[in-house]
């Protein structure tokens, strides 16, 4: 029997909190690509690319506290 969207949501709110939030899980993860393992290695590459750069100086670091305290600054 295939249940439709109401049907689903009324049955999914009789579950417990634990497992609504399993099966939120369960329905992002079907949203996002299907190779998201993909998606990590490209990350960690990116960290260490810019890590790279932090070390080689070629990086403009600027502080969290700077950062805010410019936008601080901008919204006064």
């Amino acid at each position: 029997m295939s249940l439709n969207l109401f049907e689903l949501e009324q049955e999914a709110s009789q579950l417990s909190a634990d497992e609504r939030a399993q099966f939120a899980l369960f329905l992002l993860e079907t949203l996002e690509p299907t190779d998201a393992g993909n998606i990590e290695e490209e990350w960690r590459i990116e960290a260490e690319a810019r890590l790279a750069e932090i070390k080689r100086g070629e990086a403009h670091i600027v502080s969290a506290e700077e950062v805010f305290n410019n936008l601080s600054h901008r919204l006064t």
